[in-house]
């Protein structure tokens, strides 16, 4: 049985599962890419579906300034489609990551054993060892937490991230293209993220009041506030898909994440004109556009709901609803403290509404 009172329980064990897992999952990323060809390559696809695909997505910076290769985040039916295409010579040099909490979505099985047969490196990145993606791709990091409980993935989607984020870490010292380089600088990045456990509890303690006030708020005419649409850019575009995912998923609300930019070509037009707008907002490269942006919905009517520093008067001064977030060291892992408000924030819409978790969309 699905409850939101497990998200909320998820939701604060996420700090706890940082600490218990950056060193154990480290040493098994090492292990992973002890035969894969580092230097060789020339492009990296993370592949998975839902949660294991949001995690690629807020992965992808990571990769990119880490490693000095080119990124993709796709998903898996996409991968299986298009993604193989073009002059087989390539794809040796071509690491495919697959993600899945599980390690048993059958479509992503298919897709790494075609994959491994058409010459691509494969790993794959799962919640538990000895699964049947982990088999297939040949390579495992298993970032497993032992979860009994039935819940939207909160423990598990930070997981597949931690070990994504860790093994960029590992690739981008294996290829020397880390900054300062050698093992040192490694140890220290790996140190960072472990330290990201404080922010992350910090966050968890500091969002879940604001999470239970914006629930009450965009409820409070009788009906809630429909389709929600979540807006980042960059590690936050992952994140936002990920926010998006948890509403549906806990209180059957449509709600949708699109990239900051292409709101503001599309849907700034839509109406109600004071329709709600989540923007996440992390420190980083995105963020002038995010503040930018917010002052223009704000200004058009729109209540603009701002994930972002408790600190960042630019958005936090004229929005409608601040749902405050610590920082990290660097925008690399800034989406392991971003994702934290959404469990909660679905959580609470559940509660207000009187509904359980994957309880909307009718019969299966």
């Amino acid at each position: 049985m699905y409850a939101t009172g497990t998200m909320l329980r998820q939701s604060a064990a996420l700090a706890a599962d940082i600490e218990g897992l950056t060193g154990p999952v480290a040493s098994r990323v090492g292990e992973a890419l002890a035969t894969v060809p580092g230097e060789a390559l020339r492009r990296v696809v993370l592949v998975g579906s839902g949660d294991s695909h949001h995690a690629g997505r807020a992965a992808q910076l990571a990769f990119l300034r880490l490693t000095g290769l080119p990124c993709e985040a796709l998903g898996t039916q996409q991968f299986l489609d298009y993604g193989m295409l073009g002059p087989a010579s390539p794809h040796a040099a071509t690491l495919v990551v697959a993600v899945s909490a599980s390690g048993s979505s059958p479509r992503l099985v298919t897709t790494v054993r075609r994959a491994r047969a058409h010459g691509f490196p494969t790993l794959a990145v799962t919640g538990r060892a000895g699964s049947a993606l982990g088999e297939a791709a040949g390579r495992e990091v298993a970032a497993a937490l032992g979860l009994t409980e039935r819940s939207p993935g909160i423990r598990t989607y930070q997981a597949s991230l931690l070990a994504l984020l860790l093994l960029a870490v590992r690739l981008g010292g294996v290829r020397h293209a880390l900054p300062g380089g050698g093992p040192a600088a490694e140890d220290a990045l790996v140190a960072e993220i472990a330290a990201t456990a404080d922010a992350v509890r910090a966050t968890a303690d500091a969002a879940d009041g604001p999470c239970r006030e914006l629930a009450a708020r965009l409820t409070e005419a009788g009906r809630p506030w429909a389709p929600l649409v979540f807006a980042g850019t960059g590690p936050a575009g992952g994140t936002a898909m990920y926010a998006a995912a948890k509403v549906v998923e806990a209180a059957g609300l449509p709600a949708y994440a699109q990239d900051l930019e292409e709101y503001w070509h599309i849907e700034r037009f839509a109406d109600p004109a004071d329709a709600p707008l989540v923007v996440l907002a992390p420190p980083g490269l995105g963020h002038p556009r995010a503040a930018e942006l917010a002052a223009a919905a704000t200004g058009r009517g729109r209540r603009v709901i701002a994930v972002t520093g408790p600190d960042d008067t630019a958005l936090t001064g004229t929005a409608w609803h601040t749902v405050p977030v610590t920082g990290t060291a660097r925008e690399e892992w800034s989406p392991l403290t971003g994702h934290v408000f959404a469990g909660l924030l679905g959580a609470r819409l559940a509660d207000r509404l009187d509904r359980t978790p994957f309880s909307g969309g009718g019969p299966d």
